[in-house]
């Protein structure tokens, strides 16, 4: 189980929208752009989308990070309560991975899932990852201003998160090697590995490198390796 996601300036929100808008109005791609929808006949098209998140990754960061699901024991620790464990393993994400960004009592955060059907409540996690990065960073303030829900149709950040998650994923679950594994999911895997010099996306990414992300999260002795 992979989750992603992108952290980005609020003043970098704006020229990036704009880049994707010339993107999709030359490329006539205006639909949602998803892992899933990774086509043969749309490759060269996501290739470029790939692009221009490396020609911009010093403003726009993605991270993510690996859960071995064969390793959750979720009635011994979430109460046999999936969707308890789905959030708490973010917590633990959203807490290593995006909360060492807030490196002053300055920065202020906002915080947007892809919405889905849920009935968990963001209001505690709110208050348990602010609680956490006080704690683990040393932060005076509620550095989180809010975590929302929002549709990923409208929203760039989201949509490129979702590639790039995706091909983390594809290759950490062995998809590229199946029999009859869609040529253009294992060309745009590879290609996205080639960006940050890695062999496959089914390696953890140098601490130093701060644009690319992958972390596997590991549950042996209730330790975990640091992002």
């Amino acid at each position: 189980m992979v989750f992603g996601g992108i952290i980005l300036r609020h003043s970098v929100h704006g020229p990036f929208n704009e880049a994707m808008g010339l993107w999709r109005e030359s490329h006539k791609m205006m639909s949602e752009l998803k892992w899933t929808k990774v086509s043969n006949q749309k490759l060269s098209e996501y290739k470029s989308l790939v692009d221009i998140f490396f020609s911009v990754a010093r403003s726009l960061w993605f991270r993510s990070v690996v859960f071995d699901t064969s390793q959750i024991d979720y009635t011994g620790y979430h109460k046999g309560d999936r969707e308890l464990g789905f959030y708490k393993f973010f917590y633990q994400f959203l807490l290593h991975d995006f909360g060492r960004y807030a490196t002053t009592d300055d920065v202020r955060m906002l915080v947007h899932f892809d919405r889905r059907i849920t009935k968990f409540k963001f209001s505690a996690l709110h208050v348990i990852l602010n609680r956490g990065i006080r704690k683990k960073y040393g932060r005076r303030i509620d550095v989180v201003r809010s975590i929302d829900a929002v549709d990923s149709k409208r929203s760039n950040v989201l949509q490129v998160a979702d590639v790039l998650m995706g091909a983390v994923g594809y290759h950490w679950n062995d998809c590229h090697l199946r029999p009859g594994a869609r040529r253009a999911k294992v060309e745009l895997a590879d290609y996205i590995a080639r960006k940050v010099n890695l062999l496959s996306l089914k390696e953890k990414t140098p601490r130093g490198m701060t644009y690319f992300g992958i972390w596997p999260f590991r549950f042996s002795g209730g330790k975990k390796e640091a992002p």
